[in-house]
C-alpha cells in the first residue's frame, strides 16, 4: 500500500469518527437540556421574557451610540433613560390604581350598577309576562349572575372596614351606603336546585378549613428575579454571545448559520416591534374614544395602557379590555361625553362600541400597517398554535405561540432554501 493510499484511508476513518462524535455529542447535549428544561422549566418562562426585553431595548441602544464614549457607559445611558421613563409612566398611573379603600367602594357600586342593569335589561312586559326572548335570556344568564354576585361580594371582615371607613361622612358616602345596603338585599336570580339533605357531620367535615401549604415550598415570584439579570446581560453583550456560537460552526456552515441568524433575528425584531407599536395604537384609540366619552383624561390614559398591554395576548386581549372598560362604565357616575346628543347613562353600550371598532381597526388596519409581512402565517396555524400553547402552558403559552410560529417558519425556510443554495443537501 503506498504512503498516499494511507494517509487517505486514516483520513476518512478520521472523518468517520468525528462523525460519530459529534452525533452523539449533539444527543448528548439534546437529551441534558431537555432533563434540564425539563427539571428547571419554572425558570424558562423568566428567561425568555428577559431575552424579550432585551431585543426590545437593542434598538434603543444602537441609536444612542457615540463614537467617544465607551460601549458600557453608552448602554448606562440608555438604562436610565428607560428608567426615567418608566419611573414617570409608573407615577402617573399610580396616582389612578386604586387602593384597598377605593376596591372595596368600587366592588360595591359595581355590583349595585351590574345589577340594576341585569334587571332593566330582564324587566317583565306591562302585562307581568316577560317575552320569550327575555326568558330565554335570563335561564342562560341567570346562573352567571349569581356567581358575578358572589365574587363581589364583600366578607365580614371587608363589609366591617367599609362600614368604618364611611361612618361619620355624608353627600357622597350616603349614595355608596345605600348602594352597599341595595346590594344586601339581592337575591339570587336561579331558582336554587332541591340538594339532598347532609347530616351535619357531614357538613362540618366539608366546611373544615383547608391547611395552608407547607412554608418550605419557594414562591413563585423567586424565577422572575432572572428576567431582569438576563435584560441587563444581554443589554451589555455586545456581539460577543453570537461571536461565540459562531466561532463553534465547521466552515462549510459558517454562511449559511450567519444567514439563518440574521433572518431569525430581522422575523423577531419585526414581529415583537410591530407587535409593541400594535398595543401602542389600540391602547391609544381607546384613550381617545374614552375621553370623548367624558372619561378624566388620567383614568382614560391609565385604562388604555392596562388594555394596550393586554391586546399583545392573543384571542383574550379584546376580552379582558371589554371587562375593564364596561367595568369602570358600570361605576361612572356624573360624566359629561364631549360629543354632543349622547346620554351618560347609556355609557356602558357606548364603552362597547367602541371596543368593537377599536377591534376592528386592530384587524383592519394596525395589524397589516404595523406588522406588515413579519407574520404572514395561515390563520389556522394562528388558531392552533395559540390553542396548543394555551393546553402546554396556559396563558404564557398562548403569548408566545405566535413568535414560536415565527421562529419555526423562519428557520425552516431558511435551512432549505439555504441548504439547496449551498449545495449542501
Amino acid at each position: 500500500m503506498s504512503p498516499n493510499q494511507d494517509f487517505e484511508d486514516k483520513e476518512q476513518e478520521r472523518k468517520v469518527r468525528r462523525r460519530v462524535f459529534a452525533l452523539f455529542f449533539a444527543i448528548l447535549v439534546l437529551i441534558s437540556g431537555g432533563l434540564l428544561i425539563w427539571k428547571l422549566s419554572g425558570l424558562v418562562i423568566p428567561i425568555i421574557v428577559g431575552a424579550f426585553l432585551a431585543f426590545l431595548f437593542r434598538p434603543l441602544k444602537e441609536r444612542f451610540k457615540i463614537p467617544w464614549l465607551p460601549h458600557e457607559l453608552q448602554v448606562l445611558c440608555s438604562f436610565a433613560a428607560i428608567g426615567l421613563v418608566l419611573f414617570f409612566a409608573l407615577d402617573t398611573a399610580r396616582k389612578y390604581i386604586p387602593d384597598d379603600k377605593q376596591q372595596l367602594e368600587y366592588r360595591v357600586r359595581l355590583k349595585y350598577k351590574l345589577n340594576e342593569k341585569y334587571q332593566q335589561l330582564v324587566t317583565k312586559s306591562p302585562e307581568g309576562k316577560p317575552s320569550m326572548l327575555v326568558s330565554f335570556i335570563q335561564k342562560q344568564t341567570d346562573p352567571l349572575m349569581d356567581k358575578v354576585n358572589q365574587l363581589l361580594e364583600l366578607d365580614p371582615k371587608e363589609k366591617q372596614q367599609f362600614l368604618h371607613d364611611r361612618s361619620g361622612h355624608f353627600g357622597e358616602n350616603n349614595k355608596i351606603l345605600g348602594y352597599f345596603e341595595a346590594n344586601q338585599n339581592t337575591r339570587n336570580y336561579a331558582a336554587p336546585e332541591q340538594a339532598p339533605a347532609v347530616a351535619p357531620a357531614a357538613t362540618a367535615t366539608i366546611a373544615a378549613p383547608v391547611q395552608p401549604a407547607a412554608s418550605g415550598e419557594g414562591s413563585s415570584w423567586e424565577p422572575w428575579i432572572l428576567a431582569p439579570l438576563i435584560f441587563i446581560f444581554l443589554g451589555f453583550d455586545n456581539g460577543q454571545i453570537r461571536r461565540y456560537f459562531i466561532g463553534l460552526v465547521p466552515n462549510r456552515y459558517f454562511e449559511l448559520s450567519l444567514t439563518l441568524l440574521d433572518r431569525l433575528d430581522n422575523a423577531i425584531g419585526k414581529y415583537l416591534r410591530g407587535t409593541l407599536m400594535e398595543c401602542a395604537l389600540v391602547g391609544l384609540t381607546l384613550c381617545l374614544g374614552l375621553v370623548l366619552l367624558g372619561t378624566p383624561v388620567g383614568i382614560a390614559v391609565t385604562i388604555g395602557l392596562v388594555c394596550g398591554l393586554v391586546n399583545a395576548i392573543p384571542m383574550l386581549g379584546t376580552i379582558i379590555a371589554l371587562v375593564i372598560c364596561l367595568s369602570y362604565a358600570l361605576i361612572a357616575e356624573n360624566l359629561e361625553p364631549l360629543i354632543p346628543g349622547l346620554d351618560s347613562k347609556n355609557l356602558p353600550l357606548y364603552v362597547m362600541i367602541l371596543v368593537g371598532i377599536t377591534h376592528v381597526l386592530d384587524d383592519v388596519v394596525f395589524q397589516p400597517f404595523v406588522l406588515g409581512s413579519a407574520v404572514s402565517i395561515h390563520p389556522l396555524v394562528v388558531i392552533v398554535a395559540i390553542i396548543g400553547g394555551s393546553l402546554i402552558m396556559g396563558l404564557w403559552g398562548m403569548l408566545f405561540a405566535i413568535p414560536t410560529v415565527v421562529v419555526v417558519k423562519t428557520a425552516v425556510e431558511t435551512l432549505f432554501k439555504e441548504l439547496k443554495d449551498y449545495r449542501i443537501v
